[in-house]
């Protein structure tokens, strides 16, 4: 994790986003149905805060997720040597639009929504991200920037990588970076089409609320 110099403090954030039909992905990598009906509020908080969650080890953590379960034993073992465990509470912002992108992770446990801004409409929720997925993509391709506002819709566990940390590692493990790529390359394919569905619906001018 990174340690900056002075301590980073939990933000209230002054805005609940306005939302729209969210498409999001299933614990298999499928596309599944909206969620139900809801509203939440979001708030700003430092990850570099956080502590490790209990339970199983990391890299057994990552054997489960079907993003990962694909990897050798030994590449998952090579993650969970530079990432940790780190518990998030339901509204809470992990990252925003435009911000360069600190880290990436892979949902374990509840679900997130990436929210863009769209002129005159505010905060859309344009996908949500269940267990298993990945968030944070944008780590490990330059500029390194958050393509959406990431925001936690229940309580969610993440398999947490220190961006600098995990980019080193890829850089002077060429094995590690034959595996791990591919797989995020699917990760963003699915994210594409997930989110080229959600834009259709967005214009289309049908509004349903998601949760």
């Amino acid at each position: 994790m990174r340690h900056p110099a002075h301590p980073c403090e939990a933000r209230s954030a002054a805005w609940s986003g306005a939302m729209t039909s969210g498409a999001r992905f299933g614990p298999n990598g499928t596309l599944a149905a909206p969620a139900a009906d809801g509203t939440i509020r979001a708030k700003e908080i430092c990850l570099t805060d956080t502590r490790p969650a209990p339970g199983l080890r990391l890299d057994e953590n990552l054997a489960a997720a079907w993003l990962t379960h694909a990897l050798s034993a030994s590449t998952r073992i090579k993650l969970a040597e530079i990432g940790r465990l780190v518990p998030i509470a339901a509204g809470e912002v992990l990252m925003r639009e435009g911000d360069p992108t600190d880290f990436l992770a892979i949902v374990l446990e509840g679900r997130v929504g990436l929210r863009v801004r769209v002129p005159e409409r505010g905060q859309v929720t344009i996908l949500t991200v269940e267990p298993g997925d990945v968030v944070g993509w944008s780590a490990v391709v330059p500029p390194y920037r958050a393509t959406s506002t990431v925001v936690a819709l229940a309580r969610t566990e993440l398999a947490y990588f220190e961006g600098p940390t995990l980019r080193d590692k890829l850089t002077k493990d060429p094995e590690l970076a034959a595996e791990l790529y591919p797989v995020l390359l699917s990760a963003v394919a699915r994210r594409l089409e997930g989110t080229r569905l959600q834009l259709l619906d967005l214009f289309s001018h049908r509004w349903v609320e998601p949760w």
